[in-house]
């Protein structure tokens, strides 16, 4: 239960920043707008949604993943088609700052504006698939969605069987993940893995992957819009 107690207390600290930081935040998600043809996301730093394009880069993976039951899997497909998805690898117990708390930190970010955003209401989803099948249980992943997941901005927490299930996923979308050993040779809780997020169009594309160097959640806010206004 380490691994649990560790990701509250990050829930935690992230809420406590957001909190802080709440009239910039509000401040940047009353400037998404959705009217007619023109949606624009402001800042000067970030060219405006819809003013360049996101090309297909690959299909989005289908898999077998866990959400709230070890005894109901579901396709992964499930998660990445209908709505623009934001889709990422976590595990429990990550201390890696540039690893995957760099990744909650930009999904916190986005869910947040999207839950204020009411054009985007039901438009976005994010999904963050665990990296640890043994540690992550599909009732933990349950607890994590509960603590955080809205209808506005729904969030969804996976886990698979095994990692012999998750292998082929982690393959498919270019993803390596190893588990560390210690002197002894026995493993430990450390997985090493590239941080990589990606943004799915609702056919189930992958249009654009941010690593931990361009993990901008102004970025991926504009990229977003970009994919909204194309649908229209």
């Amino acid at each position: 239960m380490l691994h649990l107690s560790n990701v509250w207390q990050f829930l935690l600290r992230r809420s406590r920043r957001v909190q802080a930081g709440c009239v910039l935040i509000s401040l940047f998600a009353s400037s998404v707008s959705v009217t007619g043809n023109e949606q624009g996301i402001a800042g000067p730093l970030h060219p405006k949604a819809g003013t360049y394009k996101l090309h297909k880069i690959q299909p989005a993976t289908s898999g077998w993943v866990l959400e709230d039951s070890v005894w109901i899997p579901h396709r992964l497909s499930s998660y990445t088609k209908g709505k623009i998805t934001l889709f990422s690898f976590f595990y429990g117990t990550c201390r890696d700052p540039e690893g995957c708390p760099k990744a909650w930190d930009a999904f916190y970010a986005v869910h947040d504006a999207v839950k204020k955003n009411p054009a985007l209401h039901n438009k976005v989803r994010l999904v963050f698939l665990s990296l640890d099948p043994k540690a992550d249980t599909p009732e933990q992943m349950s607890f994590f969605k509960g603590s955080i997941s809205t209808p506005e901005a729904p969030w969804s927490f996976l886990t698979t069987w095994s990692e012999s299930y998750l292998a082929p996923i982690l393959n498919d979308m270019y993803v390596p993940a190893s588990r560390e050993f210690d002197e002894a040779g026995k493993p430990t809780d450390v997985i090493n893995h590239l941080v990589k997020v990606f943004l799915i169009d609702k056919e189930s594309w992958v249009r654009e992957i941010y690593t931990t160097n361009f993990l901008d959640s102004d970025v991926i806010l504009a990229d977003i819009g970009t994919l909204l206004l194309e649908e229209e």
